[in-house]
């Protein structure tokens, strides 16, 4: 990540920023299952989390439309059933000069990934190859919360440290590549069908 893509500054270039984000993480999941979620608060922390969802082969995205507010954390829950690439994009409300920064969490609270300024301007952005199946937890605040030093100390954002107040929107992307096994087992079911039509 961090190429900066040249866009327009001001409303009219945040509001296509926001556009090229959304697209780029639904490109990721391809004609998967794509969703859309509001956030409910009080979501902050792992035991309360939203749920996003079970993420199935061939993968899928959601985008989450939510709203940051001072001193406050936003934690989503998310389960895959098989290794998956992920890439997760930001988007702030037009002209919010707004700063986030991503945390990717494991079942057991093992900080795994970190984002400040990937994005375009101050929009976070992650991608990681290769997940394994579980679940996961994707936490977002304002910058000064936590930083790169929370993947080796497994210190989780909890809003604290930030002044931050904005809405945004998450586009997260999935694709699920299954086990060679697995694809065996896909392409017999395939032939099983082909051959019932005939």
């Amino acid at each position: 990540m961090g190429t900066k893509v040249g866009l327009p500054s001001g409303p009219e270039g945040e509001s296509m920023r926001e556009r090229v984000a959304i697209a780029l993480a639904l490109t990721v999941a391809g004609s998967a299952f794509a969703g859309t979620f509001s956030e409910i608060e009080s979501n902050n922390t792992l035991g309360t989390a939203n749920g996003l969802g079970i993420f199935n082969t061939p993968g899928g995205s959601v985008i989450i439309d939510a709203y940051l507010a001072d001193n406050d954390v936003d934690w989503f829950s998310f389960t895959l059933s098989d290794t998956s690439s992920l890439a997760i994009f930001a988007a702030f409300s037009a002209g919010s000069g707004a700063d986030g920064i991503l945390q990717l969490v494991t079942d057991s609270g093992d900080v795994i990934a970190f984002d400040d300024d990937s994005g375009v301007g101050f929009l976070p952005a992650l991608q990681v190859e290769s997940l394994a199946a579980g679940t996961y937890y994707l936490g977002f605040s304002g910058f000064g919360d936590v930083d790169i030093g929370s993947i080796g100390s497994d210190e989780l954002a909890d809003g604290l440290g930030h002044d931050e107040n904005f809405g945004y929107k998450l586009a997260v992307g999935f694709t699920i590549v299954p086990a060679p096994g697995a694809m065996a087992l896909l392409g017999m079911g395939g032939l099983v069908i082909s051959r019932r039509r005939r």
